[in-house]
């Protein structure tokens, strides 16, 4: 659907809802008006009439206070939306100045993300181009490579994934978010460390607090929006096999060739961040993925109390299905696959859309994919309505590097077209 200023469906749309909620306010208030002084003239020195008059003002029928009510949402939703549909498109605008941008995303709409590994990035990368009120939701419970040495060395949380989603959302120099990348390779005790996650365990020795470390990390990047992890808790990943076997880390979890029949975080009692909870309610749009379905997005809706958020927040709930499938985790995987999946490890049915992209893999990258026992994932429509779920099309791909994956500025675009429209 295409959305403009010069009459796009979608602006058209949103000026005609709120012509019409502006009519409804009228036709309401005529109606309240026209009730309470049909057929009356108020003679304020006749008691007996006054007595009359009140009473004739305070049995207004209930429609007319509901008429008023839906006329008042309809111009508030119609408003708020023109004003998202305009940031849309002035968001397509060509090269528009410094200025303009700043202030056109930060009156944008507020968007939770989460996930982890390299699809959350990637996602946050296209986003931050349409709004700065973005919170990046981070799983924790990484536990391999650099971020894995320092969880068991430190003992502090993993700060891979959440230094990768600070460095997406940076505004600074290219050279602090390149240096905050830079990955020691010489061989050493720093060999495998990236600086980024050396900066922010340094910083939570000096501060004494994690969170503290990460928002001063936000600071030196510029960062726009928020990055908070999931839950400041020590957690671990536990998963059962569909063959029996119980597995513990979440990088030993896609290692066993296995599917996944059930996983669970331990302890089960960990709590979840309160500013996760609190953006999470205040959202007008959640996106769970791209990425690993079971070690970096569910492991997110299963720290307690957030799929529940999800579930009970207003926001528009959207699940960005990944291009290809995960060997040890999404193998043979449908679109539907994936939802149904959310649903039996959450109990809970936490997508109103699901975007999915059409986009044909190139043969080579097709080719390298099934060598590795990859395969694109496929788009089931009859079986994502069954389960009462919008499917989303879009072409979406962009192959970088000899990897498919997410275009980032059209999902970004594809997202907030969701959100406006």
């Amino acid at each position: 659907m295409k959305l403009g200023l010069g009459g796009g469906p979608g602006m058209k749309r949103w000026l005609l809802l709120l012509v019409m909620s502006l009519g409804l306010v009228v036709l309401a208030l005529s109606a309240m008006v026209g009730h309470i002084f049909a057929g009356w003239r108020v003679d304020v020195m006749n008691p007996a009439m006054l007595e009359r008059w009140t009473h004739q003002v305070q049995s207004l029928r209930f429609v007319d206070y509901a008429l008023l009510a839906l006329a008042c949402w309809g111009v508030v939703f119609a408003l708020r939306r023109l004003y998202f549909a305009v940031l849309t498109v002035a968001g397509r605008q060509a090269e528009p100045s410094a200025p303009a941008v700043k202030a056109r995303r930060s009156r944008g709409p507020r968007i939770v993300a989460i996930g982890g590994g390299t699809g959350l990035p990637h996602l946050l990368s296209g986003l931050k181009s349409y709004t700065d009120k973005l919170t990046a939701v981070v799983t924790v419970a990484d536990d391999g490579g650099s971020s894995g040495r320092l969880r068991r060395d430190l003992h502090i949380l993993p700060p891979g994934d959440l230094r990768n989603c600070l460095v997406a959302l940076a505004e600074t120099e290219p050279l602090m978010a390149e240096l905050f990348q830079h990955r020691f390779t010489r061989q050493g005790s720093l060999s495998g460390h990236s600086f980024g996650n050396l900066f922010i365990a340094a910083l939570t020795e000096v501060t004494g607090d994690f969170g503290e470390a990460l928002r001063a990390s936000s600071k030196v990047l510029a960062v726009s929006g928020q990055v908070l992890p999931v839950t400041f808790d020590d957690v671990r990943l536990n998963a059962v096999m569909a063959d029996g076997r119980k597995v513990q880390g979440e990088s030993r979890i896609s290692a066993t060739g296995a599917s996944i029949q059930r996983l669970s975080l331990e302890p089960a009692d960990a709590r979840p961040n309160p500013e996760v909870l609190q953006a999470i309610a205040s959202a007008d749009a959640i996106v769970m993925g791209p990425g690993s379905l079971y070690t970096s997005i569910l492991p997110n809706l299963l720290v307690p109390g957030v799929a529940k958020a999800v579930e009970r927040s207003g926001a528009l709930k959207i699940h960005v299905c990944n291009v290809m499938t995960q060997p040890g985790e999404t193998d043979g995987y449908s679109v539907s696959s994936h939802l149904k999946a959310l649903k039996a490890q959450t109990g809970l049915s936490l997508a109103d859309y699901v975007v999915a992209n059409t986009e044909p893999v190139p043969a080579t990258a097709a080719g390298r994919y099934a060598a590795k026992g990859q395969y694109p994932v496929a788009v089931d429509r009859d079986a994502i309505e069954a389960l009462g779920v919008r499917l989303v099309k879009a072409r979406l791909l962009e192959e970088k590097n000899g990897l498919v994956r997410h275009h980032p500025g059209r999902l970004a675009r594809t997202i907030i077209r969701m959100i406006v429209i």
